[in-house]
């Protein structure tokens, strides 16, 4: 019984060196990972704000040429809506004046 008392701290000692250092290696490659997730999110973010640029030229085009249509199917309702009225008014007449 004597032998396990003093056998047993010398196997938990090394058990828990062992642990430590493999701990200590997980760690490092850890830190490791973790840099050259770092980089690939730097370069990631360097990218896509040099497209920024060309995003808001998309976004100025998109822009005027959602006014220029505006403004044209605006104008040809309006060229529309004058002509179109007047036949019906017209045929409207016609078909009071013919029930009178």
């Amino acid at each position: 019984m004597d032998s396990l008392m003093e056998f047993f701290p010398i196997i938990i000692y090394t058990l828990s060196i062992i642990i430590m250092v493999l701990l200590m290696v997980l760690i490092v490659k850890l830190i490791h990972t973790v840099d050259k997730a770092n980089i690939i999110l730097d370069d990631v973010e360097r990218k896509t704000k040099s497209l920024n640029g060309l995003f808001h030229v998309i976004d100025g085009v998109t822009d005027t040429l959602s006014v220029f249509t505006d403004t044209a199917v605006s104008t040809i309702v309006q060229i529309f809506g004058k002509i179109l009225p007047k036949r019906r008014k017209k045929k409207i007449k016609k078909e009071i004046d013919e029930d009178e």
